[in-house]
């Protein structure tokens, strides 16, 4: 159980931090078009 439970727990921090850093490089990318 103990391997299940670290493998959902780590599958949940990627999709956490990923959505984080998704959405910080949408605002940058955004920022930077329109300063252009």
């Amino acid at each position: 159980m103990t391997g299940i439970s670290l493998v959902f727990f780590a599958m949940g921090a990627i999709v956490l931090w990923g959505g984080l850093v998704t959405t910080l490089g949408i605002t940058i990318y955004n920022e930077k078009k329109e300063s252009v």
